[in-house]
């Protein structure tokens, strides 16, 4: 079986043949351009077909602020929108199918994103809303509201998982989900840099200290001191590239020190601010070297 474009890159089985042919002009040596082993790419190309389950809605590739994706159990990516192609620099549908985020991201990332995903499979509870810091290839960094589903057969098996990712800096209005919290959160945009109480906050959203916790950190899937960690480490990679200095940096995100400072921001971003700048200028250099925008 091999497999047809149609549409808005919708995939579909034919007939015996060939794959589609490569794009000429793509870097063989690129990882992102590297064809998974056949049996592999068939077996994700036919992943829909296989299951019983109907291929994903064109639909999906008018999202101009939100990612979908779908892998089945081992990790591979069966589908992935337009915007997702486009996240990864990517052709079409095709060129994503079989990959893994081992392909597109550092192992720390991608062993993270993997842990995320097998919970999901081994429990079957959906999760919502999960605030995530990617890497996105060129050293700049990714906010993403993730959410992420089983993916069941016909017979309610489950074959892989499913989920959006909504990028926070593409839609601003992601920052607050829930109508409840709108008032916090556009304080926490306002007074970050301030000491900020979690009793206060809750009484910003008319719920006592107990209920306000709970709630948000059903909502966010992050305790409220953990999202406002979250916040300050994005105000600092903000930063970051222009302060000339991470110790001034920690004092302008109100880490005080550049020690405490450095250990808040790996556990966030996964590497140190001085990996962070480093990695961003390297990205900056690859792009200007392949003639692209950084």
């Amino acid at each position: 079986m091999s497999t047809l474009i149609i549409g808005m890159g919708m995939v579909v089985a034919h007939g015996p043949g060939k794959d589609p042919d490569p794009d000429p002009h793509r870097d063989r040596r690129d990882v992102r351009y590297a064809r998974p082993a056949p049996a592999a790419y068939r077996e994700c190309a036919n992943f829909y077909a296989t299951h019983g389950i109907s291929t994903p809605s064109t639909l999906f590739d008018a999202l101009s602020d939100t990612y979908y994706f779908a892998k089945n159990t081992a990790g591979q990516f069966v589908w992935g929108n337009r915007l997702l192609q486009e996240q990864h620099r990517l052709t079409n549908v095709n060129d994503i199918l079989g990959k893994t985020d081992h392909d597109f991201f550092r192992r720390d990332i991608a062993d993270r994103i993997r842990a995320d995903d097998l919970a999901v499979i081994d429990t079957g509870i959906t999760v919502k809303n999960k605030l995530e810091v990617i890497d996105s290839g060129n050293g700049e960094l990714t906010w993403l509201f993730t959410t992420k589903a089983p993916l069941r057969n016909g017979n309610g098996d489950i074959v892989g998982i499913e989920g959006f990712s909504r990028d926070a800096r593409r839609s601003q209005d992601t920052i607050a989900p829930f109508h409840e919290f709108k008032a916090c959160i556009e304080y926490l945009q306002e007074h970050l840099m301030e000491h900020i109480g979690i009793d206060h906050l809750a009484k910003l959203s008319c719920m006592s200290l107990s209920t306000f916790e709970r709630k948000f950190k059903q909502h966010f899937s992050l305790t409220p001191k953990q999202y406002i960690l979250h916040m300050k480490v994005h105000e600092a990679c903000r930063l970051l590239p222009t302060a000339g200095s991470i110790a001034r940096v920690a004092l302008e995100t109100g880490f005080g020190g550049q020690s405490y400072f450095t250990k808040q921001f790996r556990s966030v971003v996964g590497i140190t601010p001085k990996q962070y700048l480093l990695s961003l200028a390297a990205g900056r250099s690859g792009a200007a070297r392949r003639g692209t925008p950084a």
